[in-house]
Protein backbone atom coordinates (compact mmCIF):
# COMPACT_ATOMS: atom_id res chain seq x y z
CA UNK A 1 0.00 0.00 0.00
CA UNK A 2 1.23 3.62 -0.95
CA UNK A 3 0.07 5.88 1.61
CA UNK A 4 1.06 9.54 1.40
CA UNK A 5 2.99 10.96 4.39
CA UNK A 6 2.37 14.59 5.70
CA UNK A 7 5.07 16.52 7.33
CA UNK A 8 3.37 16.40 10.81
CA UNK A 9 3.83 12.28 10.43
CA UNK A 10 7.21 12.46 9.49
CA UNK A 11 7.69 14.76 12.55
CA UNK A 12 6.58 11.84 14.37
CA UNK A 13 8.86 9.32 12.78
CA UNK A 14 12.16 11.49 13.73
CA UNK A 15 10.77 11.74 17.43
CA UNK A 16 9.10 14.87 17.51
CA UNK A 17 5.24 16.20 18.30
CA UNK A 18 3.13 16.16 15.66
CA UNK A 19 2.40 19.85 16.50
CA UNK A 20 6.07 21.08 16.68
CA UNK A 21 6.07 25.12 16.56
CA UNK A 22 8.50 24.78 13.21
CA UNK A 23 6.36 22.45 11.42
CA UNK A 24 4.37 24.76 8.83
CA UNK A 25 7.60 26.33 7.89
CA UNK A 26 9.31 22.80 7.67
CA UNK A 27 6.38 22.06 5.46
CA UNK A 28 6.63 24.89 3.32
CA UNK A 29 10.70 24.35 2.68
CA UNK A 30 9.31 20.75 1.76
CA UNK A 31 6.78 22.05 -0.91
CA UNK A 32 9.65 24.70 -2.33
CA UNK A 33 12.31 21.72 -2.79
CA UNK A 34 8.82 19.58 -4.15
CA UNK A 35 8.07 22.09 -6.46
CA UNK A 36 12.07 22.58 -7.63
CA UNK A 37 12.47 19.10 -8.01
CA UNK A 38 9.02 17.57 -9.83
CA UNK A 39 8.16 20.98 -11.82
CA UNK A 40 4.55 20.65 -9.79
CA UNK A 41 2.70 21.65 -7.16
CA UNK A 42 2.64 18.49 -4.17
CA UNK A 43 -0.16 16.15 -3.19
CA UNK A 44 -3.02 17.03 -0.59
CA UNK A 45 -4.26 15.39 2.47
CA UNK A 46 -6.86 16.71 4.95
CA UNK A 47 -6.13 17.02 8.27
CA UNK A 48 -7.17 18.00 11.83
CA UNK A 49 -5.59 21.09 12.90
CA UNK A 50 -6.70 22.79 15.60
CA UNK A 51 -10.62 21.31 15.68
CA UNK A 52 -10.76 22.04 11.50
CA UNK A 53 -9.85 19.89 8.68
CA UNK A 54 -7.47 21.65 6.65
CA UNK A 55 -5.38 21.08 3.35
CA UNK A 56 -2.00 19.58 3.52
CA UNK A 57 0.62 18.84 1.54
CA UNK A 58 1.15 15.05 1.44
CA UNK A 59 3.89 13.09 -0.37
CA UNK A 60 4.13 9.80 -1.74
CA UNK A 61 6.91 6.87 -0.33
CA UNK A 62 9.12 7.65 -3.47
CA UNK A 63 9.18 11.25 -2.75
CA UNK A 64 9.82 10.76 0.97
CA UNK A 65 13.72 12.08 0.22
CA UNK A 66 11.93 15.45 -0.03
CA UNK A 67 11.15 15.70 3.46
CA UNK A 68 14.25 14.56 4.39
CA UNK A 69 16.09 17.39 1.91
CA UNK A 70 13.93 20.09 4.04
CA UNK A 71 15.27 18.82 7.31
CA UNK A 72 18.25 19.18 6.83
CA UNK A 73 18.39 22.41 4.69
CA UNK A 74 15.67 23.81 7.50
CA UNK A 75 15.35 21.23 11.02
CA UNK A 76 19.12 22.54 11.78
CA UNK A 77 18.04 25.91 12.18
CA UNK A 78 14.93 25.60 14.10
CA UNK A 79 16.52 25.32 17.32
CA UNK A 80 18.31 28.52 16.80
CA UNK A 81 15.08 30.48 17.33
CA UNK A 82 13.14 31.08 20.77
CA UNK A 83 9.54 29.26 20.88
CA UNK A 84 7.05 31.43 20.37
CA UNK A 85 5.97 33.15 23.63
CA UNK A 86 2.96 32.09 25.30
CA UNK A 87 -0.43 33.72 24.43
CA UNK A 88 -1.43 36.45 27.32
CA UNK A 89 -4.27 34.99 29.34
CA UNK A 90 -7.52 36.18 28.61
CA UNK A 91 -9.29 38.36 31.26
CA UNK A 92 -12.13 37.11 32.49
CA UNK A 93 -15.26 39.61 32.73
CA UNK A 94 -17.14 40.00 36.64
CA UNK A 95 -18.02 36.99 38.47
CA UNK A 96 -21.81 36.29 38.72
CA UNK A 97 -22.77 34.68 41.94
CA UNK A 98 -26.14 33.83 41.30
CA UNK A 99 -28.03 30.55 39.86
CA UNK A 100 -27.75 30.17 36.28
CA UNK A 101 -31.80 29.78 36.00
CA UNK A 102 -33.16 33.29 34.75
CA UNK A 103 -36.60 32.07 36.02
CA UNK A 104 -35.35 31.94 39.55
CA UNK A 105 -33.24 35.38 39.50
CA UNK A 106 -32.75 37.07 42.84
CA UNK A 107 -31.93 40.53 44.08
CA UNK A 108 -28.35 41.38 44.41
CA UNK A 109 -27.81 41.51 48.45
CA UNK A 110 -26.15 44.87 48.05
CA UNK A 111 -27.66 48.27 48.17
CA UNK A 112 -29.98 49.34 44.73
CA UNK A 113 -27.96 50.86 41.95
CA UNK A 114 -30.09 53.74 39.57
CA UNK A 115 -30.52 52.21 35.46
CA UNK A 116 -27.77 54.50 33.87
Amino acid sequence: MSRRITVAEYLVRRGLPADWAYRSPLGRAAARIYRATYGREPGHALQLIHGRFRPVMAYAPGEQHVLTEAWEAYGCTAGRYAPRPAAPARRSGPVWHGSGDAMRWTPPTGPLRSHP
